[in-house]
């Protein structure tokens, strides 16, 4: 891992990075805690949400939807008595509205009486009418009536109630779960039972009102065929004849044809009449056009399509509005197309109605019309007073009047059969049986899905945090970001803890903490930073070295101390300068005696010899504090007498080294390092952000400040992509040892 460190310029070029499996997996190690947490926490919470809910139990049963059972015998009825057919689909969206319908719901309440079923209410035996200062109700044994215990009991029972269509067939699948396999059972047969019920009694009382009227219809035929055969009875007795002259064939021949289109007229008026009542006595929803014969190939009417596209577009609603809520864009939309298929439906309905009107009031003009032609022409022939005429006209008129007595006698017959045929389009295929294994899902899988789902989520905030995390934490994301190359990785060490459990020799307590133990990971990277350093320098002759940081706490001070007594331990002759004169640590770090320095060096008020200090161990070590703190320290830093401080340096050691304040802070580390031959950047790993660093790098390329490179420090030796680095000589110690 180790590179070449030769002086380099900074760049601001970063390279575009992908996300690879390995950098997956070091978020996932990095955030291990998290996902610990997330899916144990999770796994925690649905295993006891499933272990309250307890085991709940599923009935389902089926119906069948069949819209041509009657259709052969519908087919010899009147356009009155089948208003049209809707198609399957529509058909069966209305009958899943209707079987969850409040109506139908409360009707299975009430047979079963669930406002007295603790089980069916959840162990719920009081509601508040409002939440704010409502009244509180009893809902156990509570009162049907009351609007408040009957929203409670649709709402509970819509919410446990599946109600859908089998694919591809006629059927009804009608589920229901509840704690109790008893409940379950008993609520979906009632329901099947209330619907069949319902169905058969909304039919058939439609159709019984359109039989009435017709009764009242046939009650005055009668009478008119009544009086045909009376008088042409009695002008047989007056004649005592029971044939006709032949030559009277073309006058019979012609009333013949006036009577039928009488009858034909009076048959069409009274069943345009009957169809006119029949739609102002049905709903509004159960107006139908009449069937048309470009319908005749099985294609649904314009109010049948329009009912059924509401139907969807309001089955929909059902299931996106108590998700989203009612201002959910696409649920507006919903409601705005359910208003407008109302509208037409209505404009629709209105027109079907007005046009039976129109359609009843031509049939009475036609037979206005037909009976005012026969009349006219029976007038002429009575004038003629020929009785053997008048005796075949009576005759034609009776067996006209009887015909059409009869037919429609026939359909009257028929309407009071087809008045139980609709509720026959409707069967139960299954009865809910009772369910002996539970249908809800074990507290143990809801546990595994929750670990799963926690994985999963824990996962997802990972990279989430780790994409908002602008902190550096590896030197890779340095190299890209600056392009420079790590000149050394130092491991996270804990002195202090050491220092307490007396694994230090307290002799040599006093810094560097390289002496402390010469074989452990720290002591080897200050080990490796020294070698890049000898290598990136080899053409001067003496090396003046510059170390900062961007801000505080980032270990700049420690290592620019270790990295002088490295320098020194391998024979060369090295100070190390504390030019920070603000917060200054060299003195108190190293233990130094006095507190003259630097400032009083530049001041005039001591000599270098003064000022100077060699450590008591390593000999070739020489160490200058800051000294006083002055008012304007980069003005001093910035003096003729700083240039010369730095030439004196050169001259007496091979490598000087200078402890400057953090480059983000102050100007003072900009002048030291204009002086130095170059400068080595100190990141600590988690603390500084990559804005800090691009900024960082900003000011010493404006000011034409050469870098070394950078120094990662505080690493986490733990971390798989830095074991091999900082663990192999840690390892072959303990190995040897």
């Amino acid at each position: 891992m180790l590179q070449n460190s030769g002086v380099a310029d900074v760049s601001l070029t970063p390279s575009k990075q992908e996300i690879a499996l390995t950098d997956l997996w070091l978020v996932i190690r990095k955030r291990r805690v998290l996902l610990a947490v997330l899916a144990v926490g999770l796994a925690i919470l649905a295993a006891t949400a499933g272990y309250k809910r307890g085991d709940r139990y599923s009935a389902t049963g089926q119906i069948e939807i069949q819209p041509g059972s009657a259709a052969d015998l519908k087919q010899s009825i009147s356009s009155v008595l089948s208003s049209g057919t809707s198609s399957l689909d529509s058909v069966i969206e209305s009958d899943i509205l209707i079987l969850k319908s409040e109506t139908l719901l409360m009707k299975v309440a009430g047979t079963l009486k669930l406002q007295n079923d603790p089980v069916f209410l959840n162990g719920r035996t009081t509601i508040k009418t409002s939440s704010f200062g409502g009244q509180v109700i009893p809902l156990l044994h509570g009162n049907l009536d009351d609007p408040h215990v009957r929203a409670v009991i649709v709402q509970t029972l819509r919410k446990n109630m599946t109600v859908e269509r089998v694919p591809r067939t006629q059927m009804i699948s009608i589920s229901y779960s509840s704690r109790s396999p008893q409940l379950s059972a008993n609520v979906v047969n009632a329901l099947e039972s209330e619907y069949v019920e319902s169905n058969f009694v909304a039919h058939y009382s439609n159709t019984k009102q359109v039989s009435q009227w017709l009764t009242s219809q046939i009650e005055g035929l009668r009478t008119v065929v009544q009086n045909s055969q009376d008088r042409m009875v009695d002008l047989q007795k007056k004649l005592g004849i029971s044939a006709l002259d032949p030559q009277h064939s073309m006058i019979v021949q012609e009333i013949t044809n006036l009577e039928k289109g009488v009858s034909d007229a009076t048959e069409q008026r009274v069943l345009d009449e009957a169809r006119y009542h029949m739609l102002q006595s049905l709903p509004a929803d159960q107006i139908l056009d009449t069937p048309t014969s470009l319908g005749s190939d099985g294609a649904q009417s314009l109010l049948t399509s329009l009912r059924g596209q509401r139907a969807a577009d309001s089955a929909e609603m059902a299931r996106l509005q108590p998700v989203y809520g009612p201002n959910y864009p696409q649920v507006k939309q919903l409601v705005a197309r359910i208003q407008a298929f109302d509208r037409e439906i209505a404009k629709q309905e209105e027109r079907v109605t007005n046009q039976a009107k129109d359609a009843t009031g031509i049939a009475q003009a036609a037979e206005n019309k037909a009976r005012g032609m026969l009349d006219s022409r029976v007038h002429e022939l009575y004038g003629q007073r020929d009785d053997l005429v008048q005796y075949e006209l009576l005759s034609q008129e009776y067996e006209s009047n009887r015909h059409m007595y009869e037919s429609i006698l026939a359909r009257l017959r028929e309407a009071a059969v087809d008045a139980g045929l609709d509720s026959a389009d409707i069967s139960v295929v299954d009865l809910a049986t009772l369910p002996v294994q539970p249908s809800s899902t074990s507290p143990a899988i809801l546990g595994l899905l929750g670990l799963f789902l926690g994985l999963l989520g824990g996962m997802a905030l990972a990279l989430l945090l780790e994409k908002m995390d602008t902190r550096v934490r590896d030197s890779r994301q340095i190299q890209e970001l600056l392009g420079l190359s790590a000149i050394a990785v130092v491991p996270q060490t804990n002195w202090k803890a050491r220092e307490k459990t007396k694994d230090i020799d307290p002799v040599n307590a006093v810094g560097p903490e390289i002496l402390w133990d010469s074989r452990s990971a720290f002591s080897e990277a200050m080990r490796v930073l020294r070698t890049s350093i000898q290598l990136s320098s080899t053409s001067r002759q003496s090396r003046v070295i510059a170390v900062t940081s961007c801000q505080p706490g980032e270990g700049k001070s420690t290592l620019s101390t270790n990295l002088a007594a490295t320098l020194a331990q391998g024979g060369k002759r090295v100070v190390i300068v504390d030019t920070d004169m603000r917060r200054p640590s060299l003195l108190w770090r190293l233990k130094l005696a006095g507190k003259s320095g630097l400032s009083e060096y530049l001041t005039g008020a001591e000599t270098l010899e003064g000022i100077t200090q060699t450590h008591k161990t390593l000999t070739t070590l020489d160490m200058i504090p800051s000294g006083s703190a002055p008012p304007l320290p980069a003005d001093l830093l910035a003096s003729d007498r700083m240039k010369q401080f730095v030439e004196k340096l050169r001259e007496r050691y091979e490598y000087v080294i200078f402890d400057t304040p953090p480059v983000l802070s102050v100007t003072d580390p900009l002048i030291v390092s204009s002086l130095a031959d170059g400068l080595v950047l100190v990141i600590r790993q988690g603390i500084c952000s990559r804005g800090m660093l691009v900024r960082a790098a900003e000011v010493c390329q404006d000011v034409g400040i050469k870098v070394y490179g950078f120094v990662l420090n505080g690493v986490d030796a733990s971390l798989p992509e830095y074991y091999g680095y900082l663990g192999y000589y840690s390892y072959d110690y303990k190995a040897k040892a």
